[in-house]
């Protein structure tokens, strides 16, 4: 077959998370993938005018610098973090089977932290530092919410872990309704990056922001003519949503060229499916999971059984671009694929551990496979991935996944905010941590997000084709 027939996107509709999506979900990154979408939706988008240059982007860059060293800036689940609900995780382990053959090793257990004496709390000092602010600052003061969530921010800060987290009611309303699959906004998937800021991770296929020229890798500076330098993940992403019809101006440094672009976009509603699947040139069957939500597993059931009714002779299993999700469900993902055998430990601080099996008799346990990643794969698709190479399953082709390795248990408060807590951290079968570090793929193949190509997915067919 001819390398020009796997253009980028290949398949109908091409999404990324959540995200962002803008979307977030918990096993997974959550975080700086943390993925979520800035809005998906269904409906044709509207036509949005034609980028503009600005100025150069350089001294931005330089003032972003100087700006983020003096704040601590929240992580994105993405979602963009990234992240995993370990409700769905602790509800019902997976049957232990085959163990490895090198056991992992053990963990000493690490000395339990001395609990909080909340009821002895002494918060005399910051009554006082309030007390006078309230009676001289000259501006406006907060609200009693404002100020108490600014005080729990802050201090949940003291733990020195971006993945927990407490998130107002207001945006976690916006989390709630990417929970339900349709959204208005412009239509790409961001994360934060390291340096806290947020960053298109991929325009969704046929809306808005593709439809402008949007890109991978673009930061967005301003919105509406403000700077969101320094403002939090969520708060930016509530800025560029809105309804359908209206109209956001976003400012982009786009580090590629060095460059300050401005885009007027028309937000539309849409819907990103979770599972895309087609049959590809040379029988080759190709199947997109976009994120780990309630159902994920059973709608990729239904989808490769579709494509295996074809008799394909291989499979491309792509999760680039996929912030993760549920725990639950990237078991069931992997156990889809794999004969037996361990597809994660999971570790808490009082050394205990669980182990989450693969059983076999799932429909793709013998089909050739190629399992695609990115920089933006994280938490449960790394999981998934992770077991896959550790089993020896399938190869993995792409780029250095985005390193999340822990689980988040998510808790609903009275108010309608959301806390999110670290409780655990997950290691693939070979017992290998990949927080901070992410999987390392068998085959390294960069991605050029100005060609039409999509240099990954040939390299899986080829693969599948001559097998090297």
């Amino acid at each position: 077959m001819n390398e020009s027939d796997y253009h980028q996107p290949p398949r109908t509709n091409r999404k990324l998370v959540f995200i962002v999506a803008i979307a977030g979900v918990v096993l997974c990154v959550g975080t700086a993938v943390a993925g979520y979408a800035i809005g998906r939706a269904t409906a044709t988008p509207q036509a949005a005018a034609v980028p503009t240059p600005t100025e150069e982007f350089a001294p931005i860059t330089e003032s972003i610098v100087a700006e983020e060293a003096e704040e601590v800036v929240d992580v994105g689940d993405v979602v963009i973090e990234p992240e995993v609900n370990d409700e769905e995780a602790v509800a019902a382990p997976v049957a232990p089977t085959a163990v490895p053959t090198d056991p992992p090793q053990q963990l000493e257990p690490e000395t339990p932290a001395e609990p909080l004496d909340l009821e002895n709390l002494d918060l005399a000092i910051f009554d006082e530092v309030w007390g006078l602010v309230d009676g001289e600052f000259y501006g406006d003061l907060p609200s009693n919410d404002a100020l108490v969530y600014g005080a729990i921010e802050g201090s949940l800060e003291t733990l020195d872990d971006e993945y927990t987290r407490f998130v107002p009611p207001d945006v976690a309303a916006l989390l709630r309704e990417d929970y339900g699959g349709a959204v208005e906004g412009i239509g790409a998937f961001v994360n934060e990056n390291d340096d806290g800021l947020v960053e298109i991770v991929a325009p969704i296929e046929g809306q808005p922001a593709e439809l402008v020229g949007l890109l991978p890798g673009d930061i967005i500076l301003e919105v509406d003519g403000q700077s969101v330098i320094g403002e939090g993940f969520y708060e930016v992403i509530a800025k560029v949503r809105g309804p359908r019809g209206t109209e956001v101006v976003l400012t982009i440094g786009r580090p590629s060229t060095q460059e300050t672009l401005e885009f007027t976009i028309t937000r539309a509603r849409f819907e990103v499916p979770i599972v895309e699947a087609e049959m590809l040139p040379d029988n080759i069957a190709y199947v997109q999971l976009n994120e780990f939500s309630a159902n994920s597993s059973e709608q990729l059931l239904t989808a490769v059984s579709e494509l295996l009714d074809q008799n394909p002779s291989g499979m491309i299993f792509d999760l680039r671009n996929n912030p993760g999700g549920l725990l639950a469900q990237s078991v069931q993902v992997a156990d889809l694929f794999l004969e037996e055998g361990v597809v994660l430990y999971q570790r808490d601080n009082q050394g205990g551990e669980r182990e989450f099996t693969a059983v076999s008799g799932q429909l793709a346990e013998s089909i050739p496979l190629v399992v695609l990643v990115n920089d933006a794969s994280a938490s449960a698709s790394e999981i998934v991935a992770g077991a896959i190479q550790d089993n020896q399953r399938g190869t993995l082709i792409g780029v250095t996944t985005f390193g999340k390795g822990s689980v988040q248990l998510l808790h609903e408060l009275s108010d309608g905010s959301e806390l999110r807590v670290t409780i655990a951290r997950w290691y693939t079968p070979n017992d290998n941590s990949i927080n901070k570090l992410g999987i390392t793929p068998d085959i390294e193949v960069l991605q050029d997000f100005e060609s039409e190509d999509d240099e990954q997915l040939q390299r899986a067919v080829e693969f599948l084709i001559n097998g090297e």
